[in-house]
């Protein structure tokens, strides 16, 4: 605090001197240190016989941004499978059932086939954040909502898988990343 005010009063001493010596100093020398004018300094002249400079072209108008809209994007980049027609290539919609649906990338599993379920949420917003962590897992998954003593359920499944060691390596590959995995029939 002392410091500071020892500062200020510096600081307003300094400027009350050089206020003084502006007012009250030697004018020769202040004048002599301030820029003079040229009294023999001539204005520049224009040639009259000069073209006149050509003005630049404006900048063509920008292009207008490209919009990207899912819906019309998305049906220009499928691409048709060999043997495959582009209306069998589309997996058909999910049954709609009062006591099971599915949610998901791929269409429910047939009857035959092992299946591992991942895990089973009330909230539908786990199930699809477990979903999307199987996915950056290179796995694809589907959930599907179940009533199941008077409340829904949303179990996140894998499969099916084709014979037991694709089951097991799956298995493996989500118990490598914590997540535990229990087979289903």
């Amino acid at each position: 605090m002392r410091t500071a005010l020892v500062l200020l009063a510096g600081l307003a001493i300094g400027l009350a001197l050089a206020a003084g010596y502006l007012m009250f100093g030697d004018r020769k020398k202040l004048d002599a240190l301030l820029p003079q004018p040229n009294p023999a300094a001539e204005a520049p002249r224009v040639a009259r016989d000069r073209q006149p400079v050509a003005q630049e072209p404006e900048a063509p108008a920008r292009p207008a941004k490209p919009t990207y809209d899912f819906y019309t994007v998305l049906p220009q980049k499928e691409v048709e499978l060999p043997g495959q027609s582009a209306q069998a290539a589309r997996p058909a919609p999910p049954p709609a059932g009062p006591t099971a649906t599915t949610n998901g990338a791929t269409p429910p599993p047939a009857a035959s086939g092992r299946q591992l379920q991942a895990g089973a949420f009330s909230n539908a917003a786990d199930a699809e954040a477990l979903r999307a962590r199987l996915a950056l897992l290179g796995q694809s998954a589907r959930i599907e909502s179940v009533q199941a003593e008077g409340r829904t359920l949303h179990r996140v499944r894998l499969g099916p898988f084709a014979d037991e060691a694709a089951l097991e390596n799956a298995r493996r590959q989500l118990a490598e990343a914590g997540i535990s995995a229990t087979p289903v029939r």
